[in-house]
């Protein structure tokens, strides 16, 4: 197939532009932290089934290369797909779709359980719960910085939830430190079986992809910019 038989690409080949430095909002850094002051429930969430691959890649400390998501998001093919990217490479148009990154990630991409009751938990008089029935604000910047050295007062389940939230924020949905952690992402962690049936892979997924998709205009005129997601 030559390149005119293909969909419009972002770039014409060879004219694609070169940028000083691509922020990814992945942060595992947290993790570290998680690890040294929640060594027991770090270990529990790291044996979990549902995230147990997207830690591996974090065990095995895989490291984010902006030159090469730079590329990828230059020689993107401009589609009207949902749920995946179109990308081109030596003269062929390649997909990455939810059953890519499924491969990747393990993460859950079905949403087989549409009648699943998330604003439906039960409290416990602990810090999530009394922080959801307040209606307050929480991020992981202030978990790294306060509750991580001060949830040793906590019950195992809340620090295990915390530990939950640190890898779902920072890693699997992959937001900025410094905003607040949804309320939604709290109530599945309020009830480990909905969080366990919860479709991680779908959201992560479509979350990357909105990201990629917004960066097409960026590339052309700036020299940095951020990609949010996993």
């Amino acid at each position: 197939m030559t390149m005119d038989q293909l969909p419009k690409t972002l770039f014409k080949q060879g004219t694609e532009t070169q940028v000083e430095k691509v922020n990814n909002t992945c942060r595992t850094s947290i993790l570290k932290k998680v690890e040294k002051y929640v060594e027991a429930e770090y270990k529990e969430v790291l044996g979990d089934p549902v995230f147990a691959q997207v830690m591996v890649i974090y065990v095995h400390k895989l490291k984010y290369s902006g030159r090469v998501i730079h590329s990828f998001v230059c020689k993107q093919l401009l589609t009207v797909k949902h749920h995946e990217l179109w990308f081109h490479f030596a003269r062929r148009a390649l997909r990455f779709s939810m059953q890519e990154f499924h491969a990747i990630t393990g993460l859950k991409y079905k949403d087989d359980e549409p009648d699943l009751d998330i604003d439906n938990w039960r409290g416990d008089k602990g810090f999530w719960s009394k922080l959801l029935r307040r209606k307050g604000k929480i991020s992981l910047q202030q978990i790294r910085k306060v509750h991580l050295k001060s949830c040793n007062t906590w019950s195992h389940v809340n620090r295990l939830r915390m530990v939950y939230l640190c890898v779902i924020v920072g890693l699997v949905m992959a937001k900025d430190e410094k905003v607040c952690i949804p309320h939604k992402y709290i109530k599945l962690v309020m009830d480990f079986d909905k969080m366990r049936k919860f479709p991680w892979g779908l959201h992560s997924f479509d979350a990357l992809v909105t990201t990629i998709t917004e960066a097409r205009d960026k590339v052309k005129t700036q020299s940095s910019y951020v990609i949010d997601g996993f």
